[in-house]
């Protein structure tokens, strides 16, 4: 069975509503960086599905179309070892979980944005 992955486009519009930063409340880590060579970043984030990608993955939704879970409102910007976290733990990382980390960390960003200041979750 295919993967419904994301693309390149949604991948980069997930980092930035966070300020490439974790999306999980407890972690909040910068994603991004600068790499040795100026014309490159590097970057220690994923774009994670909050209902999996195919069938037998973390939080699998049946229900979802492929263009579903291939959409930013299916996603979460996490850090590589949050990201690992909340795949092998799914009874504790649920995907109504995972959606509340995304609400409070696109809401921090903005108030980050607005008042100029950078804010907890």
């Amino acid at each position: 069975m295919p993967r419904d992955d994301f693309n390149s486009n949604i991948k980069s519009l997930l980092a930035r509503r966070v300020g490439t930063r974790c999306s999980n409340p407890n972690c909040r880590k910068s994603t991004s960086g600068p790499e040795v060579d100026p014309n490159k970043a590097l970057n220690v984030g994923v774009a994670a599905h909050i209902t999996a990608a195919s069938n037998g993955g973390p939080r699998y939704d049946k229900s979802l179309s492929p263009g579903q879970r291939q959409a930013a409102e299916n996603g979460i910007w996490l850090c590589q070892n949050c990201g690992k976290l909340v795949d092998d733990d799914t009874l504790r990382y649920s995907a109504g979980l995972l959606r509340e980390w995304k609400r409070l960390s696109e809401q921090a960003q903005l108030l980050e944005v607005e008042s100029g200041e950078q804010l907890g979750v």
